[in-house]
């Protein structure tokens, strides 16, 4: 398996996987129930280099992450206290999706562990992912990564439920 930035010749395969992940997610809550992300949100991902995509030995497209470096607005406000207040150092992990078919591999384990090593890559002090409290897939992959919980973020966009569960990683 390799792991490259996406470009958008890419992006319809990109769509597959969030589609997915978001028939997944709405089995058991609403993130990713309201339009977010859409192809304009993964677009814009790849065209500022930020969507990296895990491809399988058929070179076929299996998972995807976006990995964000500097401030992420949605983290300056925390019912809780970050180690390291959000910061141009700081590497954000969002949209980590799994094609249907794939789960259960460790895939997003693979791309957490390649986020990890990209932050060092980058110099950066730490890096901050959210989640919903009911993803809880997501939130296993945080903690058996090193991640610590932190608190509570409230998301800067319409959403029925706007609030996730925040961790951070100090490298």
């Amino acid at each position: 398996m390799i792991i490259r930035l996406l470009n958008p010749s890419d992006i319809v395969a990109v769509m597959e996987i969030i589609d997915d992940a978001k028939k997944l997610l709405g089995k058991h809550s609403l993130q990713w129930q309201q339009g977010y992300p859409n192809e304009d949100t993964m677009m814009n991902d790849i065209k500022s280099s930020n969507c990296y995509g895990l491809l399988n030995e058929d070179n076929y497209l299996i998972a995807i992450v976006s990995l964000v470096k500097g401030i992420d607005p949605n983290y300056l406000e925390i019912e809780g206290e970050w180690k390291n207040f959000p910061s141009k150092n700081d590497l954000q992990v969002h949209r980590i999706a799994v094609r249907e078919g794939y789960h259960n591999q460790k895939l997003g384990d693979t791309l957490m562990k390649f986020a990890i090593t990209k932050a060092k890559e980058l110099n950066c002090i730490s890096i901050k992912v959210d989640t919903h409290k009911v993803n809880y897939p997501m939130q296993h992959i945080c903690l058996s990564n090193g991640f610590v919980y932190r608190g509570i973020i409230t998301l800067k966009r319409d959403e029925i439920d706007p609030t996730r569960l925040a961790y951070e990683l100090t490298l």
